[in-house]
């Protein structure tokens, strides 16, 4: 069955294409400054997830439409979300240094024409080492997390910020896969031999 998934992330991308999908990637219409940060963080991605799905069933009304967001949530339950700047990355790995944060990556699959509109939320545990400011700077200079929830990619050289994680790693990277498969299973959506 054909899929749109409402995003153009190179990491969502790199990971689904890994299986046998008829999958198309489409950037979402939804504008996520809509949704204010001053809600429990599960509302606040699944609303953002819906959101991304719904603005494109005007353009894919007979096509399930996949979509997600991710966010990083500090040890004081702020939401981090990408960086705009040096200095707003900065403080966010500050805050995160040595500490223990959740990634949040809310889900949403939405299909009208079988009156399937499912959203759920996965979690995961980062605890990071203790980060000097030199590190901190020289990654940010070097790598630009600026297109990163919180300020790093777990699959890249922050890697060695990472002290241990509780739950699913690629949920941190941007997609859970087993619990999204699971699901669309479930709906029938895809199916392997």
């Amino acid at each position: 069955m054909k899929l749109i998934f409402a995003s153009d992330s190179p990491r969502r991308k790199k990971l689904l294409s890994k299986f046998d999908l008829d999958i198309t990637f489409n950037p979402h219409l939804f504008d996520e400054i809509s949704i204010k940060k001053n809600i429990n963080p599960y509302n606040y991605c699944s609303l953002i997830a819906e959101g991304k799905s719904s603005s494109l069933t005007n353009r894919y009304p007979e096509t399930p439409i996949i979509s997600a967001d991710t966010i990083v949530v500090s040890p004081d339950e702020n939401i981090f979300e990408k960086p705009k700047n040096f200095q707003e990355a900065f403080n966010m790995l500050n805050v995160l240094s040595g500490k223990t944060h959740k990634v949040l990556t809310g889900i949403n699959i939405l299909y009208l024409l079988e009156d399937i509109n499912f959203t759920f939320t996965e979690e995961t545990s980062v605890t990071f080492n203790k980060l000097n400011s030199n590190e901190i700077s020289y990654y940010i200079k070097k790598y630009k997390p600026f297109d990163k929830a919180g300020s790093y990619g777990i699959q890249d050289f922050s890697s060695i910020f990472v002290n241990s994680i509780n739950g699913c790693y690629f949920n941190v990277v941007g997609l859970p896969l087993s619990t999204l498969f699971y699901h669309l299973k479930k709906f029938k959506l895809v199916q392997f031999p």
